[in-house]
């Protein structure tokens, strides 16, 4: 089903990561760098046994990193099995993660700018120069992050039509995936990834050009497919 409020997901579809590795390799590093990145909640929850002093946004951001913590290392070891439900948890998280992690970089460059704003120095042209590259490096690293998640969501995308079409084949049947009556769509699961499928249903199991690419198993560079004569 295309909706117009889904459009957003009509994106570029990385096919490798950097193309230097498959995407499943890929995801694999980008979750574990985030479970490392997102391990100094608990440190900053630690920090308040010390006594130090948080703010309300502060104190929300290093609980919610714990939670994601957790969440992540669960979802790891799904990435090799690639289980459908698993996976497409894991890309949603990313997703809703990149957004969070967008509101709250914003949230603090403002309020970090409102403070310098308010303590002018003598030498205010080093200080708008300082600024400005602040700027640019926030901008830089969210790019980054939300190449990363095309990248993430891509293999997801890559593993469950690869699935799809190997229940198709051997059941005979459509393999719809986690429809009512399937044994990926029972129970609590399949009601909670029949909601996460419709959203961009048209990206994660829609049909394009690219579903042979996806049957394979494999993810070629742009160089290998020039090599052999074929339009990736």
């Amino acid at each position: 089903m295309t909706t117009s409020w889904t459009s957003w997901l009509r994106l570029p579809k990385p096919k490798t990561c950097l193309g230097l590795m498959s995407l499943q390799t890929g995801t694999e590093i980008i979750t574990i760098t985030l479970i490392i990145n997102k391990a100094t909640g608990l440190y900053g929850l630690l920090a308040i046994l010390t006594g130090f002093a948080f703010n309300a946004a502060q104190l929300s951001m290093y609980l919610y990193s714990t939670v994601i913590l957790v969440t992540l290392a669960f979802l790891l070891p799904h990435i090799r099995k690639q289980t459908p439900f698993n996976i497409l948890s894991l890309a949603w998280v990313y997703i809703i993660d990149t957004a969070l992690n967008a509101a709250y970089t914003t949230l603090f460059a403002v309020e970090w700018y409102i403070a310098s704003a308010g303590n002018p120095t003598d030498d205010a042209p080093a200080q708008a120069t300082d600024t400005a590259a602040s700027m640019v490096l926030i901008v830089a690293l969210m790019l980054i992050r939300l190449y990363l998640m095309l990248v993430v969501m891509s293999f997801t995308r890559q593993a469950l039509r690869r699935y799809v079409a190997g229940a198709a084949q051997e059941k005979e049947a459509t393999g719809d995936l986690f429809a009512a009556g399937t044994p990926e769509g029972e129970g609590w699961k399949g009601k909670l990834g029949r909601a996460m499928v419709f959203v961009g249903q048209d990206y994660w199991l829609g049909g394009s050009g690219d579903e042979e690419w996806a049957v394979k198993g494999r993810t070629r560079t742009p160089l290998a497919a020039a090599v052999d004569g074929e339009d990736e």
